[in-house]
């Protein structure tokens, strides 16, 4: 059982010099089949083969450590059309004694940041104090999965989750009805917006025209981030 809560990030917070390097990738989506090599800065290589089922707050799981020899059978049996995942993760403590764990991609995913946090039950997990520099979260959001983001099309689609909310948490998704109305009041025609509903597109034609993910993209991978260092995973 896997409880854990996501969420983009705000502020880059100020990173240690220690790091996990990890390269995942999917065997197979549907079940979702992983597997992961860990390099930690220190320390030999691992290696693990996981299973996981559902999604959001909790989520089944199962995972096995594997040789290397293994992973490297698996890896040419890896679901076609997709990319494996590479980050960099980092462990920072807060101060209420969880650990937030820090999410830096590279490969085709470059630029995509997102913490997590991992709790031992629901209530813990509900009852956390979000920290300053977290921003949006997306444990419910159904385009984040790793599953998704490792397909070719990936970072386009990281790009739409670093730019606005799903579709149905959008603050205007729907009109209300106004209470006030006069009664029998007129219908639109046949062809005819509904009353409401072009201040709906207007609204949504503002916040397209204001939405710029390639700068935002800009902001998250340019010089505010640092140069990183060499350390890459061998595949």
């Amino acid at each position: 059982m896997e409880i854990e809560r996501q969420f983009l990030v705000d502020i880059i917070p100020s990173l240690p010099s220690g790091y996990d390097s990890i390269l995942q990738g999917y065997v197979s989506l549907l079940p979702e089949i992983r597997i992961r090599a860990v390099r930690p800065m220190q320390g030999e290589e691992k290696f693990y083969l996981t299973v996981k089922r559902g999604a959001g707050l909790v989520r089944e799981e199962w995972e096995t450590a594997i040789s290397s020899r293994e992973f490297s059978h698996l890896v040419e049996c890896l679901e076609k059309n997709t990319f494996f995942i590479e980050k960099r993760r980092y462990y920072l403590p807060l101060a209420d004694g969880h650990v937030a764990e820090y999410n830096r991609h590279s490969g085709h995913l470059r630029g995509f940041d997102y913490v997590e946090v991992e709790f031992d039950n629901e209530e813990e997990a509900r009852a956390f104090e979000i920290p300053y520099w977290f921003g949006r979260e997306v444990t419910d959001d159904p385009r984040f999965t790793y599953g998704k983001l490792a397909r070719v099309n990936g970072f386009q689609l990281a790009k739409m989750i670093m730019s606005q909310p799903p579709e149905q948490w959008a603050p205007y998704a729907m009109v209300m009805p106004d209470e006030n109305a006069a009664p029998g009041a007129e219908e639109a025609e046949p062809g005819e917006p509904a009353d409401g509903a072009k201040d709906v597109k207007d609204v949504k034609d503002t916040q397209d025209v204001q939405t710029a993910p390639d700068e935002q993209q800009e902001q998250l991978s340019g010089a505010e981030r640092g140069s990183e260092d060499g350390h890459e995973m061998t595949r």
